[in-house]
């Protein structure tokens, strides 16, 4: 019933939300400074009623002594200046419609006795240059756990659901504790694990650098936060223990622990996991492998380098929590060491296992449709999958002296997925195997030399090996109109397995000038060399009846890269301008059975950018971008592999570079922890050249072929607006987007044809921030795209809503309600509707080291989940399986 109210009166919420925003504001600014006229930073400005001395508004000065203060109030007010060492002064002022009013004070030195000091409160937002200070406390609101339910709350923060933290749009780096990083960007181990009360303050970082040898020399737009900790939890090993298990409900477990000790001199965060109630802990671990570090890092090399697989079957669902359709069974350990082996030489070790058993059930249909063909096929799928992955990295940094370090990391992965699947295609039965196998070697040093204050001289080398072998059979022979000459088929293999090597070697040179120029200049080499191997069997039983040339791949790809690219950033004032060129001169070389090729293309790329930074409240950004791409490996294999149990795909054949134009621009109003933030950013993306299809699609089999056509374009427009409500405590966002490609391709024909994809999503949610015993947080969001071909125009549009209560009735209990509502606009104008409902009880008893828990899941016990998707090919309708309802009872204990 809630949910029905809610829709109904959604837009009504909109507008009132909007004239809101838009409601005329007065604006009184200025610079407090003392009698000598240095500016006094962190005064006190406040706004009050006359006659009561309500406070109605306050800021605080910045560094440079300056305050903005808005108000929508009307009428006389007092403008209280105050600040510590200082005498208060009061004056009047009168605020109209859009009143704008310039007022600077001076603040005289005072001195009185104090018999006793007692601070009653911690400010919750305190901002130092580029470091923004959130105290904990201030937004706690009692039912937290772990670290990522803080960092939820905190204004200008976004954590999706798998856990990516964003600040103001952009992923951040790194999450550290007290300055020593963990994680990197696999920080998600981290921030879902570590006690919240263990955290005294959140620090974000603006125009962070990785490498402190570089803070104040590059150009940086990177963002990490630093997590301070309580001086309770600094000196001691802390953690917790929490098993727990399934209540009147089916066998359901979920078991964490950590254990922690962050000293001055070493640090410690262990961690283990078991559970089957769907949380995916080998997501989180393979963020962790695969993070990559931010690509246009000063003296990053080799960040973008992967090995290719030629098939998965994975068990993603779209528009719905993972942990829903997830029947897993997920162990994890993770033993993760920072060591202060002197005062320059820090020691950080990392090493994991991860195992998980899943199974994963769908069912559905694809209906496809091109020129006179159309015809639809029905899947059953009932997908088995066993992980076993295991993993290390080291890190070692020694300060050679103030100015010098040499850095070294080294990673080692070695991980198995054995998966199974029983198949109903068509009413036929099929059984698919997979054994997909990794094996990396990781090594990268860097040497950073701050040779003189404003320059630094980077020098890096890094070698990387991975191989990842696959074998893959399946027992239904459904393609026999590719091979007509063969019978009794019954077992289709294919063994594959692609190895490369990668060496690289960087010079980076970055040069502040005195007026804040900076030139950049960088020179380097790279090599790769990939062996794709992949060999196709038709079978009767273990018998080979057909060995396809055509379907076997022994390619050898070399790319020797040289390379240099300078650029320079102009500042005029508030503005700079910034031109980057790039010379790549390539030696390819492909090495086939029967296909020898060798080329030697001189590539450039460029890029201007430009920023203006009008005043520290309003930003401009804007760059035009071209690219020239070298292909791999994944383009230009010659002949087919087998990407499915009835799916082909091969590459080109041939060299190709690709070339691509980019404009982007974009509008920031307001910083970060302002109570009122607005964002624009406009992109359009020109391929000049781009890999498309050729593919033949018939009921039982589809092949395609790589081909380079000329001219894709793609359009995106993306807006944010974030504002806290002081009277009524209350953070609202509102986002939108909408996109825009257009591309061809080929289908059962010998002519291209035009699609135009169209997407709209947007939406908003309300955060509560009372300091009572309760709070509430909802929103919900529109999804709507748009395919449109020659032959038809197709739209699928998806709404999904969440409103979450949360009540903390005192220091020992407090519960939480979660609900979403899932709503479908088909293709067949059908409306599908999907409601979920979870809960959480915490007590905790007077013996403050326990916290008992009772947990809640799917409380309407929804069975099923269907979803609809559309392609310039294809509809879609798949129903997933849904773990059933169940209630798990967790006690925690803190160590």
């Amino acid at each position: 019933m809630i949910y029905h109210k809610f829709i109904k009166y959604k837009y009504c919420l909109i507008f009132l939300l909007l004239c809101n925003f838009l409601f005329a504001q007065s604006t009184v600014s200025g610079t407090v400074t003392d009698s000598i006229s240095n500016p006094i930073a962190s005064a006190n400005v406040y706004l009050k009623q006359k006659e009561t001395q309500a406070i109605i508004a306050f800021v605080y000065t910045d560094q440079k002594g300056k305050y903005v203060l808005q108000s929508d109030a009307i009428g006389a007010f007092t403008l209280s200046f105050s600040g510590l060492g200082y005498a208060t002064k009061d004056i009047d002022v009168i605020l109209e419609d859009n009143t704008t009013i310039l007022k600077d004070m001076v603040l005289y030195a005072t001195s009185y006795e104090l018999d006793e000091v007692v601070i009653q409160s911690e400010r919750a937002i305190t901002e130092k240059k580029d470091t923004i200070v959130f105290n904990a406390s201030s937004f706690k609101q009692g039912e937290e756990t772990v670290v990522e339910d803080l960092l939820k709350k905190l204004p200008g923060v976004d954590i999706s659901e798998t856990g990516t933290i964003k600040v103001d749009g952009r992923e951040v780096e790194k999450v550290m504790i007290e300055g020593d990083d963990f994680f990197k960007k696999g920080y998600k181990l981290l921030t879902k694990n570590l006690d919240v009360n263990a955290v005294d303050k959140v620090e974000v970082l603006r125009r962070y650098s990785n490498n402190k040898l570089l803070k104040g020399i590059e150009e940086s737009e990177k963002v990490a936060l630093n997590l301070t900790l309580d001086e309770d939890f600094k000196r001691a090993w802390f953690g917790t223990i929490s098993p727990g298990y399934g209540v009147v409900s089916e066998n359901r477990y979920d078991v964490d622990a950590t254990i922690s000790s962050f000293s001055k001199k070493n640090k410690y965060f262990l961690l283990g996991s078991l559970n089957n109630i769907g949380e995916d802990v080998t997501d989180d671990v393979r963020g962790l492998i695969d993070a990559q570090n931010y690509t246009e890092e000063p003296g990053s090399i080799g960040e973008d380098q992967r090995a290719y697989g030629l098939i998965s079957l994975n068990t993603n669902v779209p528009g719905l929590k993972k942990s829903r359709t997830n029947f897993n069974n997920a162990e994890l350990t993770s033993l993760n060491s920072i060591f202060k082996l002197s005062s320059k030489i820090d020691l950080k070790v990392l090493g994991l296992f991860n195992a998980d058993d899943n199974r994963f059930f769908k069912d559905g249909f694809n209906t496809f449709f091109s020129n006179t063909t159309e015809f639809t096929n029905t899947e059953k799928y009932t997908l088995g999958k066993a992980t076993h992955v295991g993993f290390g990295r080291v890190e070692l940094n020694y300060d050679i002296s103030n100015t010098k370090m040499l850095e070294y990391e080294g990673k080692y992965n070695r991980s198995r997925i054995e998966t199974d699947a029983q198949l109903l295609f068509n009413a036929i039965e099929n059984k698919e195997d997979l054994d997909d196998e990794n094996m990396l070697h990781d090594h990268m040093v860097k040497y950073s030399n701050r040779f003189k204050n404003n320059k630094v001289l980077l020098l890096t080398g890094r070698y990387i090996n991975e191989k990842k072998p696959q074998k893959y059979g399946t027992d239904q022979f459904l393609f026999e109109e590719l091979f007509t000459s063969v019978q009794k088929v019954n077992r289709i293999e294919q063994f594959s397995k692609n190895e490369f090597n990668y060496t690289g070697i960087k010079a980076h040179i970055l040069d502040r000038k005195k007026k804040k120029d900076l030139l950049d200049f960088s020179a380097g080499y790279e090599f790769r060399e990939d062996q794709l191997f992949s060999e196709f069997f038709l079978k009767e039983n273990e018998s080979i009846l057909l060995n396809p040339q055509k379907y076997k791949n022994t390619s050898k790809y070399r790319t020797h890269d040289l390379y240099l690219s300078a650029g320079y950033r102009k500042k005029l004032n508030d503005v700079s301008v910034a031109l980057n060129l790039e010379g790549h001169q390539l030696f390819n070389s492909l090495d086939e059975t029967n296909n020898k090729l060798k080329e030697s293309p001189f590539l450039i790329n460029s890029k201007l950018d430009f920023k203006w930074e009008i005043n520290k409240a309003n930003k401009v950004f804007a760059f035009l971008e071209n690219k020239n791409s070298n292909a791999s490996i994944s383009d230009i294999y010659t002949n087919h592999v087998l990407t499915g149990y009835r799916s082909f795909s091969r590459g080109t054949g041939e060299f190709n570079q690709l070339n691509s134009t980019r404009v982007f621009t974009g509008y920031n109003l307001g910083n970060f922890g302002d109570r009122f933030i607005a964002n624009i950013a406009l992109s359009y993306i020109k391929d000049n050249d781009f890999l498309s299809t050729n593919a033949v699609i018939a009921q039982n089999f589809v092949q395609t072929t790589k081909l380079i056509i000329p001219d894709r374009e793609f359009y995106s427009v993306n807006a944010g607006l974030e504002r806290y409500i002081r009277f009524i405590r209350n953070n609202i966002k509102i986002k939108f987007g909408y996109s825009q490609a257009e591309f061809r391709n080929i289908v059962n024909s010998t002519s291209l044809r035009s699609i135009t994809n169209q997407n709209y999503k947007y939406g908003f949610e309300i955060r509560s921030g009372f300091r009572g015993i309760f709070n509430y947080h909802l929103g919900t969001t529109w999804d709507t795209t748009e395919i449109e071909t020659r032959i038809a125009t197709n739209t699928v549009a998806q709404n999904t809503s969440f409103f979450d209560l949360s009540f903390v009735l005192s220091s020992r209990f407090n519960m939480q309600l979660q609900s979403e509502r899932y709503h479908f606009n088909n293709l067949e104008n059908d409306n599908d509707t999907y409601y979920f409902m979870d809960f959480e009880i915490n007590y905790k008893p007077k013996k403050k080291d326990f916290n008992f828990s009772l947990i809640g899941n799917n409380l309407w016990n929804t069975e099923i989940f269907r979803n609809y998707l559309i392609s310039d090919t294809n509809i879609s309708s798949t129903e997933y399986r849904l773990l059933s309802r169940y209630l798990l009872l967790k006690v925690s204990y803190r160590l």
